[in-house]
Formats: C-alpha cells, sequence, structure tokens
C-alpha cells in the first residue's frame, strides 16, 4: 500500500503529465470523465516506471503532444485530451508541440551522427532520417502559416 507521502507524488506526476498534455484535471473537468481521472491516478500510484516517469518529466519541454511509450495511462491521457471541452482551443499548442517533439528527435540524429563514421553503415540512413525529419517540420510549418495559427 502506498504511504501518503507516495500518493501525494503520484498526484504531483500525474497531474504534471496532464499539465504537459494539456489537459484541465481541474474544477472545470467534465463529471462524465470522472471515473476516467480517478483510474488513471490509480493506474499511476501502481505503476512500476515512476523513475522513468520522473525523469521524462524532468527532460522534456512544458507542453508534449503525447504520453511516453512506457505511460500505463496513456490510453486514458489520449482520450481525456481528446474528450475535453475547448478542445479546439489547444489545436494550435498541439501543432507546435508536434513540431517540438520532432525538432527533439532531429538534434538526437544530429547527435548519433557526431559519433558515427561517415563509412558506417547507418551514417547514410541517419542522414536520410534526419532530411525526412526537416522537410516534416518545414511542411508543419507551412501548414501552420497557411492554416493561420500562432507561431
Amino acid at each position: 500500500m502506498a504511504s501518503p507521502k507516495d500518493s501525494a507524488r503520484q498526484l504531483t506526476q500525474i497531474s504534471e503529465m496532464m499539465e504537459r498534455l494539456g489537459i484541465d484535471s481541474g474544477e472545470t473537468a467534465v463529471p462524465r470523465l470522472s471515473l476516467i481521472y480517478t483510474t488513471a491516478f490509480h493506474r499511476c500510484e501502481a505503476c512500476p516506471a515512476k523513475q522513468a516517469c520522473r525523469e521524462w518529466l524532468d527532460s522534456m519541454p512544458r507542453s508534449m503532444a503525447s504520453a511516453p511509450r512506457f505511460c500505463p495511462n496513456a490510453d486514458l491521457l489520449f482520450e481525456l485530451r481528446v474528450n475535453q471541452p475547448g478542445r479546439s482551443s489547444i489545436i494550435a499548442s498541439d501543432h507546435h508541440a508536434h513540431i517540438a517533439d520532432l525538432e527533439r528527435f532531429e538534434d538526437e540524429v544530429d547527435d548519433l551522427l557526431l559519433q558515427k563514421a561517415t563509412d558506417d553503415p547507418m551514417f547514410g540512413e541517419l542522414r536520410c532520417r534526419k532530411n525526412r525529419l526537416r522537410d516534416e517540420i518545414e511542411r508543419l510549418r507551412r501548414e501552420a502559416v497557411a492554416k493561420g495559427l500562432p507561431h
């Protein structure tokens, strides 16, 4: 059984995760979604990846498009995010969060390229991936301008 201190820490982590995903966990939460909120809290409380979660939260930006793959609440957080009131008002932040995710991935590929010799078979593949990421980032930026999303 979790101690009160552990429960408070988990409440903080699930609340922080929701905040990063643009999910309102406060008074404006929709009553029909309350069971999902409760289930998400209990899953978080029993999660075996608490340390990985803390490290993820500490290393990621303030706005994210999705929960990490290891999160047992990823499905519930997605549902809460999609079904919350005012969903259309966060489309712009979703768009920017997605671009930020791709830019972080591009940076990781850059780091890998620095570690590989140019004659390494992976070098060419990594360069191709980096170019595809750059193209996708530019496409998303053009799309944001065309839709009139804030920069």
